[in-house]
């Protein structure tokens, strides 16, 4: 899969929680108030995430599989993002935002293991290794990760045995495509912001992974309920 274009997207999302606020169920507008782009997909209003765009008068019920393509999770930000500064004296010579790529690869690895977690044998859906017939092909990109602290091991106070507190973990953005596994046809597009909390506390590690797990559970969840009322209809 190619590298996803993130910058027109970044510019249109809402720095949100992973739920919408609003409480009116999604709706696919008609007429003069639809939002079209040029590939004919419509935005949808009220959607749970961010920024969603679906192909109209899709027949849902035709999908009962789904493959996940290898997600890609990369330290690519939008242009007018501007990391926060480090300061030597107190953030340490070494400290860094920038994650490893061994973090990358784990993010990634995280994202397929709760796509195995919450699309389970209870749910009206099979997860596929290829793509065919009534499949639903899923292209997703973790992308745009702010942290809001630089990374543990890299930090002052952790190698003097201190300690970061911050209001959030950070937050990260989630583009996603899903085609027909047939014909390759486009039949959505999402983009979320994503955050896990809005509390002070420790920023660690251990603290930080389970802050993405909580956001992929919330990113799949809404997928997999938007998938089930579109059927339902």
């Amino acid at each position: 899969m190619n590298r996803y274009r993130i910058v027109p997207l970044i510019g249109s999302i809402m720095l949100s929680s992973i739920v919408g606020c609003s409480t009116q169920p999604p709706s696919i507008p008609t007429g003069d108030n639809a939002q079209v782009t040029n590939e004919g997909l419509v935005k949808v209003e009220n959607s749970r995430l961010a920024l969603s765009y679906v192909r109209p008068n899709i027949d849902w019920t035709h999908y009962s599989k789904l493959y996940f393509s290898p997600v890609q999770v990369t330290n690519d930000h939008s242009p007018d993002y501007k990391p926060p500064k480090i300061d030597p004296r107190t953030d340490g010579p070494n400290a860094t935002y920038q994650l490893p790529e061994e973090s990358l690869t784990k993010m990634a690895t995280a994202f397929h293991e709760m796509s195995q977690r919450v699309f389970n044998a209870e749910q009206p859906f099979t997860l596929v290794n290829k793509a065919g017939a009534n499949t639903l092909i899923i292209q997703a990109a973790v992308t745009d990760i702010r942290l809001s602290a630089p990374i543990e091991k890299s930090r002052k106070s952790y190698r003097s045995l201190g300690s970061t507190y911050t209001q959030t973990s950070g937050s990260m953005l989630l583009l996603a495509v899903i085609k027909d596994g047939e014909t390759g046809e486009v039949l959505a597009k999402v983009a979320d912001r994503g955050q896990a909390f809005e509390q002070w506390r420790q920023n660690t590690q251990v603290f930080n992974w389970g802050d993405v797990r909580t956001v992929y559970r919330r990113w799949l969840n809404d997928f997999k309920n938007a998938l089930i009322d579109a059927g339902a209809k």
